[in-house]
């Protein structure tokens, strides 16, 4: 390991009160060396090895550091990627790409010894941007057994985005996405007036809902949609109300 080199002569900065120490040599050379001796051999291994040593490296293997809001969190990091910024751009590996590696290595580890080995990396980033553990779990989960596609995988954290994830059919094992809603059919030379289109729009809504179960809902969705129909309710008899 390289000896560091620091400077004994001190600058002036107009901008600040004090003086700065001048570093003739970078503290992050063994950083760098490291991370030139790395294999490629295994694109994922190679990856998640980055990640991992990222995180070890400036945030002493800490997730819950690495995911903090604190601003000061990596300084370290920052100065490192600033320093060697044209050392590491010849290692192809940028600041998005080691950020990235940082979270799939996070979301790999925490994720089933039998599932995440079977997962690819382009699935492991997608699932590894969703926040929350158990969620990122159960894609995992599903990705594996019902074996999604990619575009799959980006479609379900999409919703969970949204908070829109859910089981489309909750006695079938493992995790359904919701079905797209087929497209009206369409009526050639059929002309629709506004009101028209309202008063369909209202009977597609009946429609729907006349298919809710009550006893298959639990209490927290039973309250969510009693509040909702409330709400639209309210709606309804204001509009009856204008139209006289």
């Amino acid at each position: 390991m390289p000896l560091l080199v620091f400077s004994p002569c001190w600058t002036h900065d107009p901008t600040m009160d004090h003086l700065q120490p001048v570093i003739l040599q970078s503290e992050y050379q063994d950083a760098l060396q490291t991370l030139q001796t790395m294999t490629r051999e295994h694109a994922k291994t190679y990856r998640l090895g980055l990640g991992q040593y990222i995180l070890q490296r400036f945030f002493a293997g800490n997730a819950a550091l690495y995911g903090s809001k604190d601003i000061y969190k990596d300084s370290k990091f920052s100065d490192f990627l600033q320093i060697h910024a044209a050392d590491l751009a010849e290692l192809d590996l940028s600041e998005t790409t080691l950020r990235r590696s940082v979270r799939a290595h996070i979301c790999h580890s925490q994720l089933p010894p039998g599932v995440r080995d079977q997962l690819g990396w382009s699935a492991l980033l997608h699932i590894a941007s969703v926040d929350e553990v158990n969620q990122r779990a159960r894609l995992a989960m599903a990705t594996v057994t019902q074996k999604w596609p990619v575009s799959k995988v980006k479609e379900a954290v999409e919703l969970v985005r949204q908070n829109r994830l859910w089981d489309a059919d909750p006695d079938e094992a493992g995790l359904q996405l919701p079905l797209p809603k087929p497209a009206p059919p369409i009526q050639p030379g059929r002309l629709v007036t506004r009101s028209e289109k309202w008063g369909e729009d209202i009977d597609a809504w009946q429609a729907e809902f006349a298919q809710i179960d009550a006893s298959a809902l639990g209490k927290r969705e039973v309250a969510r949609l009693r509040a909702a129909v409330q709400k639209v309710r309210g709606q309804l008899d204001a509009l009856e109300r204008r139209l006289g």
